[in-house]
């Protein structure tokens, strides 16, 4: 049997939309029988007033008793109680509450005597009985010669105020069955999509990404459903790109600490033949715990761009020295390897606003590749100053970048033909920092290259970086 979850979003929902209908019937409920109940109360009155006002037009003060007998009837007919009584308080006529011939209450007598009308609420003292009372005056020669009384019965107008309650009642009954059929099929309708998403971010939680909430809206719950898909992608790609960063960063330390495991073994062990070999595999060892050592700092320097922990610190750079100086740095290395490297500044360049240890960090990274992958030939940088921009452009004359692999070169550790790019040397996170490290600057970095021809990366910076 499937348990029943009080707390859960569909009955929180349904009971608290209930609780509105509730908050809105009752109070309503209350306010129509108090209108109703006023408006029976006011009838009332205007008719038993109405009525005392017309018997009084039409009596003419009777000699005879007889002539009282029509007034009976109309009693009869309105369903009224009526007394006619004469200066003296004897009874002339009455429907039920008083006998003809009795001595009427002497003190409505004596109030009619001295008001022009009376307008209250009454109880037989017999019966207990609660009344209307409307009494005039019966005047002739403007001397009180009697007075009319007429009685409605308070009963007949508590039996149509039950019977209205027991409707009002019965309404408000059937409207919070509507209600909560309505309440039931809403809750159920709203919360169904969040309790499937609830289902779903566990099955996230437990490492199932293969998942997708279909969205059944264009409001907040379907902003939500796509926002989960879209987590779960990221998470998805997340994964993906862990498992290779680890199958890659395990890779790419196998091989140095092999080496070093093993040159250290020879050395220990005394297996050289001579000093020179000796020295040999010191050498070794040395440039594999070197090349350790850059591969951590790449690693630790994309790790603090990637989580946003990179400190910036921006100034006023003249863009023709800074890449003068990178440029006369690397110039030893392309004269190595025979590789002419030139710089052709624009006109009018401008100043940037940005942080030029981290520029200059790009462009030697971008220079040195190109250095490293040209074997003779030519690098050329240029610079412009565009509007609100600077581009610098740095191009080659090197191996190229097949077409396939274009657009995976700044992706970590990927390397175009594997087994050369690991002769030249580098760590295979270089084109991803420098990269993240635009980004950061709020530049652009393009790429074109022919395979055979050269490559040239394109640079954008803004003269001003946004803080």
């Amino acid at each position: 049997m499937k348990k029943i979850k009080i707390n859960s979003i569909g009955n929180k929902l349904g009971i608290t939309i209930m609780i509105l209908f509730m908050c809105i019937l009752i109070p309503l409920g209350y306010v129509i029988d108090r209108i109703f109940f006023g408006f029976y109360y006011a009838q009332t009155h205007e008719f038993i007033d109405e009525v005392s006002l017309d018997l009084v037009k039409s009596i003419e003060y009777p000699d005879n008793q007889n002539d009282m007998t029509i007034y009976e009837e109309m009693a009869n007919h309105t369903k009224t109680e009526l007394v006619i009584v004469d200066k003296a308080g004897k009874v002339l006529t009455t429907s039920n509450l008083y006998k003809k011939g009795t001595r009427f209450n002497p003190e409505l007598l004596s109030e009619i005597k001295t008001k022009n009308k009376i307008h209250q609420d009454y109880v037989d003292p017999e019966t207990k009985n609660y009344y209307f009372l409307s009494a005039r005056p019966i005047i002739t020669n403007e001397s009180v010669q009697g007075g009319v009384f007429v009685f409605a019965s308070l009963d007949s107008i508590h039996d149509s105020i039950h019977k209205l309650r027991f409707y009002l009642a019965i309404s408000i009954l059937g409207a919070l069955l509507l209600a909560g059929g309505f309440t039931f099929f809403v809750s159920k309708k709203l919360s169904k999509p969040l309790v499937d998403m609830e289902k779903i971010t566990r099955k996230i939680s437990k490492g199932d990404l293969n998942i997708n909430i279909k969205k059944s809206s264009n409001d907040e719950i379907g902003s939500l459903a796509q926002a989960i898909n879209d987590l779960a992608i990221e998470l998805k790609e997340y994964r993906t790109n862990r498992s290779e960063f680890l199958a890659n960063i395990s890779h790419e330390l196998r091989t140095p600490i092999s080496y070093l495991s093993g040159y250290a073994s020879v050395l220990r062990k005394n297996l050289y033949n001579n000093n020179q070999e000796k020295e040999e595999y010191l050498s070794i060892i040395e440039n594999e715990a070197s090349r350790l050592t850059l591969l951590i700092n790449d690693l630790f320097e994309l790790s603090k761009m990637e989580e946003n922990k990179i400190d910036l610190y921006r100034e006023w750079i003249d863009v023709e020295e800074l890449i003068d100086g990178v440029i006369n740095r690397a110039k030893l290395n392309a004269n190595k390897k025979g590789v002419a490297l030139k710089y052709e500044p624009g006109k009018h360049m401008k100043m940037i606003l940005s942080d030029g240890m981290r520029l200059e960090q790009i462009l030697t990274n971008l220079i040195e590749n190109s250095i490293r992958y040209t074997n003779d030939g030519e690098i050329i940088v240029t610079s412009q100053t565009n509007k609100d921009l600077v581009n610098i452009t740095i191009k080659d004359t090197g191996i190229g970048i097949p077409p396939n692999d274009l657009p995976f070169i700044f992706e970590r550790f990927y390397r175009v033909e594997k087994s050369r790019s690991r002769q030249m040397g580098g760590t295979g996170l270089g084109l991803a920092i420098v990269r993240e490290l635009v980004n950061i600057l709020g530049g652009t970095i393009d790429v074109t290259s022919e395979k055979g021809q050269g490559t040239e990366f394109i640079l954008t910076f803004p003269l001003e970086a946004q803080k």
